[in-house]
């Protein structure tokens, strides 16, 4: 049992379920929550879901050294699992998530495949600079992807709301960055932070999320979502925002706020999902 609790949290259950959860959410809000294509539904949240795992597993591997000094905890530096198995499992997921796509169309076949190789590949690319970038765009998948499975007008809304998600979890993984910074500094991994500094890390990370949080409340003013989605976007945007200005003052608040930001981006999903409701 402990060995199963262990492996949840390597798999980042609350990340992953919101990559699953994003597929839906798509799904009933490009078709007016009126969807009666239940195995599309079912093969999107398991597609997100696996392929988001299967990331979150192989970057446990490729990290292992980081992780033995910035996340001694985490059950691979413990030595509870074998990272070959672990290896394994993560390329089982990834090939699965994607494979499950023949049942639904080819384009969501295509989507599925490039947005989980996006994932997949981040973690050998560690070590450059933009490698950050491919996890806000790995992160927008769902949404895309989401897309290919639903018959939608709202496609303006949704990719829009898609460049908000990367904006947001950009400024995200700035600040995750900021409290990575001893093993990246010591493996020579490039990250905004130890290229430019954990101040000017955390004031880019301010900027932005500034601009995702005024283009997300823009979208609701202009009619494109509904009121209830302007609303609970625009309190998460505050929260997220006094989070970033909270880092900027105290650095080391960087990894308790980098845990937080995920539960306001939970919150801003729900908002996403409601966004048809005026």
């Amino acid at each position: 049992m402990s060995r199963i609790i262990e492996f949840t949290r390597m798999i980042r259950c609350v990340n992953c379920s919101m990559a699953g959860l994003a597929v839906i959410s798509t799904i009933f809000v490009a078709e007016n929550y009126t969807t009666g294509n239940y195995i599309n539904i079912i093969i999107g949240f398991l597609t997100g879901f696996l392929a988001s795992s299967a990331a979150m597993l192989i970057n446990d591997v490729v990290d292992l050294e980081v992780d033995k000094i910035n996340k001694p905890w985490k059950p691979l530096p413990r030595g509870i699992f074998k990272p070959k198995s672990i290896m394994n499992i993560s390329l089982a997921f990834l090939i699965t998530g994607v494979v499950i796509n023949v049942f639904t169309s080819l384009t969501s076949l295509i989507t599925s495949l490039i947005y989980s190789i996006i994932a997949y590949i981040y973690s050998f690319l560690r070590r450059n600079l933009y490698s950050q970038f491919l996890v806000s765009l790995a992160v927008t998948g769902p949404f895309i992807y989401g897309l290919t499975l639903a018959k939608t007008e709202k496609t303006v809304f949704i990719i829009l709301f898609s460049i908000v998600v990367f904006l947001v979890n950009t400024s995200r993984e700035f600040i995750k960055s900021i409290a990575d910074m001893s093993g990246d500094l010591k493996y020579n991994y490039k990250t905004v932070v130890t290229v430019y500094g954990i101040e000017n890390s955390a004031k880019v990370a301010f900027l932005l999320s500034l601009v995702g949080v005024i283009v997300a409340i823009v979208i609701g003013l202009t009619k494109l979502a509904g009121l209830v989605y302007t609303v609970i976007l625009g309190v998460c945007g505050v929260l997220y925002i006094l989070l970033i200005l909270k880092v900027i003052l105290n650095p080391e608040k960087a990894q308790t706020v980098k845990n937080v930001m995920i539960y306001i981006m939970l919150v801003a999903l729900i908002g996403f999902l409601l966004s048809n409701i005026s």
